[in-house]
């Protein structure tokens, strides 16, 4: 049942329509969690040591100690900065396999039994607290904001003792507590520097948040040409997803080169500032000098002699780039751009962390014991396939037959099969296309439609 995102009300409903005898009781499923847990964390930690020994072996260097680049990111078990559960990884990022996890809680059931306990009977209440430190759950007395920062810590500070590795760089999501937490607790000494590297994906995300906050900043405001910043021609929101993914391809298509990666990015905004308009001097306002002629049609042009015959699409006017430039400016800067020179993402994190809430899902509120259960199965399989379930039910005392290894081989076949298919450029550039036409779509009919919804609104 965790395995399919149900606990003892999806086994007791399981069981009821297929008109099979009730499940067990509740402190049965309870034990029985534990059991499932206990197995699932002794094949958690033999997988993630499995996959350290691979990153220890294709880091650079010699010795006995290595270092290596990682990357952190934390999720919780409810949207936003209240949840009360949040788990923490770091994923190895040549072999993209999760190394070290851990977990927090802001609550414990058995804790809130207690204070009514204590209430009713001081006696047993002494008794009762001496059996409930062993199993407590409540391990974090902070923030919710706080549990990534101090899980983070933790797998630093045990890196060398476990696995004989140091996390020289940590690549993160631009929230910079984590990191700053981590640097601060100096979990390899004072002499070793950790740095700081972004993770590509949410930069990019960084063009793409600055360009509608300034749409929306400026919403009622006339430019220099008196038209308003949005409308059709103009700065829409389908215009703003292009420049922002236009933005992430210039960081990846120019890793190691911060030169030719800040050139790429400015080509961007010259690109479309150029238009088929006469300028002061009546010269045509052409600014492709910094594109590359592998996505430029105007440079396409000039290599096929028809530049007199071509005109600009989807270009943006003046009076727009120029209260767009300074976000430009500022996502150009060079200190920036440095830290995405490696071309680093927190994909895999983002995948990992959609695999946990999967087998615990976030619309149900689960203990701390269930939400570590589906994080070691989420590790097992997001580092070894879903075969190593199998080892999850041996370590049970089960016995695997030959109808679900061949589910567990064939879930693996399909899973390789469909990433490869996502993953294949004219897939990508299909789902980038669909997206652009719906939000083109819908902000049309919003313009048609005068905004009809609007939260709080008259």
């Amino acid at each position: 049942m965790r395995c399919i995102c149900g606990g003892l009300a999806e086994l007791q409903t399981f069981c009821g329509i297929l008109n099979l005898p009730p499940p067990v009781q509740k402190s049965s499923h309870n034990k029985t969690n534990k059991t499932i847990y206990q197995a699932a964390s002794a094949e958690q930690t033999e997988s993630m040591a499995r996959a350290a020994a691979i990153e220890h072996e294709l880091a650079d260097g010699e010795g006995e100690v290595k270092d290596v680049d990682v990357s952190v990111d934390g999720t919780y078990m409810t949207r936003g900065h209240t949840s009360n559960i949040g788990v923490t990884s770091a994923i190895g990022c040549q072999t993209g396999k999760v190394l070290d996890i851990g977990s927090l809680s802001k609550t414990c059931k058995g804790c809130d039994y207690g204070k009514s306990l204590k209430s009713r009977d001081p006696g047993s209440y002494r008794h009762w607290l001496e059996e409930h430190e062993a199993v407590c759950t409540l391990t974090h007395g902070g923030s919710s904001g706080s549990m990534e920062a101090e899980i983070a810590k933790g797998i630093f500070s045990r890196s060398l003792q476990q696995y004989n590795l140091r996390y020289t760089r940590f690549i993160g999501d631009g929230d910079t507590n984590s990191f700053k937490s981590v640097m601060n607790s100096y979990p390899y000494g004072q002499e070793t520097v950790i740095e700081k590297i972004e993770c590509v994906g949410h930069v990019q995300k960084r063009m793409g948040t600055r360009l509608r906050n300034l749409k929306k900043g400026m919403k009622g405001r006339a430019l220099a040409d008196g038209k308003s910043i949005g409308g059709k021609g103009r700065l829409t929101d389908a215009e703003i997803n292009k420049i922002q993914n236009y933005y992430g391809n210039a960081i990846r298509g120019n890793k190691h080169n911060l030169y030719e990666m800040k050139k790429a990015v400015w080509a961007i905004f010259y690109h479309k500032l150029s238009s088929d308009e006469l300028d002061d001097m009546g010269r045509k306002r052409h600014f492709h000098a910094m594109c590359s002629i592998t996505w430029c049609t105007f440079k396409q042009a000039e290599a096929d002699n028809t530049v007199d015959t071509y005109r600009h699409k989807n270009n943006l006017p003046q009076a727009v780039m120029e209260v767009v430039k300074p976000v430009f400016a500022d996502l150009a800067k060079k200190e920036l751009l440095e830290k995405c020179l490696e071309g680093y993402t927190q994909n895999a994190n983002e995948s990992f962390n959609n695999l946990i809430w999967k087998y615990s899902p976030k619309t149900k509120n689960n203990g701390l014991t269930v939400v570590n259960t589906a994080a070691a199965i989420a590790v097992c399989v997001f580092n070894d396939g879903a075969n190593t379930l199998g080892n999850i039910l041996v370590k049970l005392g089960m016995s695997v037959g030959a109808f679900t290894e061949r589910f567990l081989q064939d879930k693996d076949t399909l899973r390789i099969l469909t990433s490869q298919r996502r993953a294949h450029t004219t897939t990508k550039e299909y789902r980038r296309r669909k997206r652009l036409q719906r939000l083109g779509r819908e902000e049309e009919l919003a313009e048609i439609e005068g905004f009809p919804y609007l939260a709080g609104g008259h």
